[in-house]
């Protein structure tokens, strides 16, 4: 496979044996357009003779009969050896590569044996699922694998497993019905005797189990639900929403400075933990590798069950509708060039940018440009708003005029490719709203090359990794831990994207699938700027690097009281927190300010409005908070999570937020803790389930 920095290399070799590199660079700079830009390259000979897309490899995304099988058998072998997480992959994987009917409106019909592998893929899952209490999930299988062909000779174990499913769930009189449906297919079938005995025996003892009540249902053990866990189902809530911006809390308000830009700045008092946005991306994808098959192309929420796209084997979605979603807009351009987009080994930002302009069509997106370009002062008003449409991705700061002639010539280049692409490989862009065909002229090629660079350059700042935290559990206190999280896709979000920079932020995110939340990590005064951290934060790295990426990627040098002051990473910081004067905010030497004279022994508030409190008591209140902490840490770092666990972690971080001198470890790690227990809110995968091979 030849990926886009393989080709760019040669593209930039190819100018350097013509003595062209001056000459062209001369073309990118602060003081170019985009649309220049892009069709000044695009009148290089040596662009059209090597900038071109890599034809991929289609066997990574190919359906085939004899692969599903090769899958499904894996599947059994695992299954009887009672491997059931590594029996439920192979199923799947099964089920991905089996050739798949259209889907229209959602539904497929099917005639005849043609996708009986498909049928048979889906039919195994249903015992697996059955056998780990996922009964509705089994169901689920069970109806596909009978639209999809199921043998009729054999469509009575099916429904028997349908009917224990029922009972299980209560559903006793829908049982009933399924097994005199199995009972009328069974007098048509001619079985062997043995056969034929073991199926009555059991249609028979599920009949009385439907008649009789007290066993109408099982208790099920919740063994392996860890298998399929993937987080909570939804979200936090806003407590307090805005009106005009639901996503976001009323705690909050969008303000705009030249020095600092759109931001958000608190309206009022904010205590740690509270949620203060939540948000759906405006664009999301799933990254171009293994992640394709494992998380669901429209939400990003992992797929521990999934079904597949009905065109290729690489592309998983977590339910009906995700799939309905995903073809009708996105996937329906890429499934065809998924193979070269893997090629290209595109990094973020470019592979957000096409499937932007893939979920489109050209003349939608030239009313949209268009638009946009009307308003008034350039499209000035909806910078200020939380939008859910192509004005937020065409806002986004990309930061052109900051950047070197290298960068822009680079982006120019993959955005021919890409525009390439799309124009050749994708129909669906090129239909008017009727579904006829239209011919691109050459002004709409460089209005779509041109769109992709602003993409492009606006996504590079402002694009959020999504994550999935990753628990190990070991039946052991000092095993079972979590990390921050594996990225598994990338989005842009309206109004995340007016948060700005602080390597000592005040508010942090969690991923739950493509959803965003929230949530302060500090106390947030009144007026004071909402930050987040676009990369490492001050107890991780020295200001130096911190300034040098912070300056390589986004273009500013930060200014944070971390980087101001210079602080020192976590471990050069004290281990005990220190109280600090409520006046200074300098050490308390026995109770006392040595700077303003001041003694902390009681709760008084002077007359300059400076309000004491009494650090001796404090002092033993923050001991013993401590040690409640401590025992609910603990536990979060196993994975658990609770309200009552999270109340002990806000109490300690409030107390030390109030009265200690930062930065102090103590503070720092309770943050740690806190932002733990968020990330357990979102995306969330066992590592090594309990139960799922025995």
């Amino acid at each position: 496979m030849t990926s886009f920095h393989q080709i760019y290399s040669k593209f930039k070799g190819a100018l350097l044996e013509g003595w062209q590199t001056g000459e062209v660079a001369a073309h990118f700079g602060p003081t170019a357009s985009l649309e220049s830009m892009f069709k000044y390259l695009s009148s290089l000979p040596e662009t059209q003779q090597i900038l071109q897309p890599p034809p991929g490899d289609n066997r990574i995304s190919r359906k085939g009969a004899v692969e599903a099988e090769k899958f499904r058998n894996e599947g059994n072998r695992f299954y009887r050896e009672k491997k059931l997480d590594k029996a439920l992959l192979a199923y799947n994987y099964s089920i991905l590569a089996a050739p798949h009917p259209p889907v229209v409106d959602g539904s497929s019909n099917v005639v005849g044996n043609e996708y009986e592998v498909l049928a048979l893929g889906y039919a195994n899952r249903s015992a697996l699922l059955y056998e780990t209490d996922q009964y509705e999930s089994a169901l689920a299988d069970i109806e596909r694998a009978i639209a999809f062909g199921y043998p009729a000779n054999r469509k009575h174990r099916l429904q028997e497993r349908q009917a224990k499913c029922l009972l299980v769930l209560g559903r006793s009189q829908e049982a009933r019905q399924t097994l005199e449906e199995a009972i009328n297919l069974l007098n048509e079938l001619s079985l062997e005797e043995k056969e034929a005995a073991t199926t009555w025996d059991s249609i028979t003892k599920l009949l009385t189990k439907c008649e009789n009540k007290s066993h109408e249902t099982e208790p099920t053990t919740g063994a392996y639900d860890m298998l399929y866990y993937t987080g909570p189902t939804c979200p936090p809530c806003v407590i307090s929403p805005q009106a005009n911006n639901p996503c976001m809390s009323s705690a909050l308000r969008i303000a705009y400075t030249p020095a600092r830009g759109r931001h958000l700045v608190a309206e009022r008092e904010i205590q740690p933990g509270e949620i203060l946005l939540v948000e759906d991306a405006l664009t999301a994808i799933v990254k171009l590798d293994a992640t394709l098959r494992s998380h669901c192309s429209n939400c990003l929420r992992r797929a521990p069950i999934p079904i597949p796209c009905p065109t290729c084997s690489l592309v998983v979605f977590c339910s009906d509708k995700c799939r309905s979603v995903s073809l009708s807009s996105g996937h329906r351009a890429e499934c065809g060039v998924l193979a070269t987009l893997v090629a290209l080994q595109l990094d973020p930002a470019p592979a957000i940018a096409f499937h932007v302009l893939a979920s489109t069509n050209l003349p939608a997106l030239r009313d949209q440009v268009t638009s946009i370009r009307r308003c008034t002062g350039g499209g000035l008003k909806p910078l200020l708003q939380v939008t859910q449409d192509y004005r937020s991705l065409y806002h986004l700061e990309g930061h052109a005029t900051a950047r070197p002639e290298s960068q822009l010539q680079e982006v120019a280049a993959m955005a021919y490719i890409l525009t390439h692409i799309l124009l050749e490989k994708c129909s669906h862009f090129l239909t008017d709203t009727n579904g006829s065909s239209i011919t691109p002229t050459e002004e709409d090629i460089t209005m779509v090359g041109s769109q992709l660079m602003l993409l492009i350059l606006g996504v590079e700042c402002n694009v959020h990794s999504t994550k999935e935290v990753e628990i190990r559990n070991n039946n052991s206190a000092t095993t079972g831990k979590q990390t921050r999280g594996k990225e598994v896709g990338w989005a842009v979000y309206s109004g995340l994207s007016l948060i700005n920079h602080s390597c000592i932020p005040n508010s942090l995110t969690t991923s739950l699938g493509s959803t965003k939340f929230l949530y302060s990590i500090s106390i947030i005064p009144k007026g004071v700027e909402i930050t987040d951290s676009y990369g490492e934060r001050y107890v991780s790295h020295s200001r130096a690097e911190r300034r040098k990426a912070l300056q390589d990627h986004y273009f500013f040098c930060c200014g944070c009281s971390a980087c101001q002051s210079d602080w020192p990473v976590y471990q050069e910081l004290p281990e005990k927190p220190s109280l600090r004067c409520p006046s200074c905010c300098q050490v308390l030497v026995g109770f006392q300010c040595m700077i303003c004279k001041l003694v902390c022994t009681s709760d008084n508030a002077l007359k300059n409005g400076i309000k004491l409190y009494d650090a001796p008591k404090t002092q033993v209140q923050i001991s013993r908070t401590w040690s409640e902490y401590s025992k609910a840490a603990a536990q979060i770092q196993l994975g658990k999570i609770s309200a009552d666990l999270l109340a002990k972690v806000l109490e300690m971080l409030t107390l030390l937020d109030k009265y200690t001198v930062h930065p102090n470890k103590a503070y720092i790690s309770t943050q740690e803790t806190l932002m733990t227990c968020f990330d357990l809110m979102g995306s969330v995968v066992y590592a090594n389930p309990p139960n799922a091979s025995t």
